[in-house]
């Protein structure tokens, strides 16, 4: 699993589902899930609430194949749009990927990068209606946790990034699974 984070980012976005997958390996028998983390430049990058994470490795680096690609939302994903380099190591490492995924409105990095063209997806309800207008292509549905349309999956905001990652480790392992994850967890 690849995660793309941002100056700027939630933190939440990236370690709620780091730590669902992080539980599942523990809980399953048969390996399971390794989260690589990049960013524009690979080194420290600053999450919104200041705590600093690890880029392992710069975008343009990553090499696939890639299971699971996952963008992470925060406050600054609109200075970020903008960013070539990362809209467009989002949509090269989405066209190796297995499936994608967005947490909150990082929703709006996968339509800026075209990954969300004719597809529903949802967002956090307090962007859905700029996410639409900005990107008239995509079916924009508030209401749900998180929508998967064929290999994308997005989620509505930060705390529906663990049910997203719950419903990819289902999606993976099945909900027995799943359903032990949440509880160990208490989700």
């Amino acid at each position: 699993m690849v995660t793309v984070v941002f100056d700027g980012f939630q933190m939440f976005d990236l370690a709620g589902p780091a730590d669902v997958f992080a539980t599942a390996n523990l809980l399953a028998r048969e390996g399971g899930y390794r989260v690589e983390v990049t960013a524009v430049r690979a080194g420290a990058v600053p999450a919104q609430n200041g705590i600093v994470t690890l880029a392992e490795t710069a975008i343009g680096e990553v090499a696939g194949p890639i299971d699971t690609l996952l963008v992470v939302g925060g406050l600054s994903v609109p200075e970020h749009l903008d960013d070539r380099e990362l809209i467009g190591g989002v949509a090269r490492l989405a066209a190796g990927a297995r499936r994608v995924a967005s947490v909150c409105n990082g929703s709006f990095l996968l339509a800026e990068a075209g990954l969300l063209g004719g597809r529903r997806a949802t967002t956090h309800w307090l962007v859905a209606g700029e996410l639409a207008d900005r990107y008239p292509d995509v079916e924009v549905d508030a209401d749900p946790i998180y929508i998967r349309d064929g290999h994308v999956w997005t989620s509505a905001g930060v705390s529906s990034g663990v049910d997203l990652a719950l419903a990819l480790v289902a999606d993976d392992h099945g909900h027995r699974l799943a359903r032990n994850v949440a509880r160990g967890l208490v989700v």
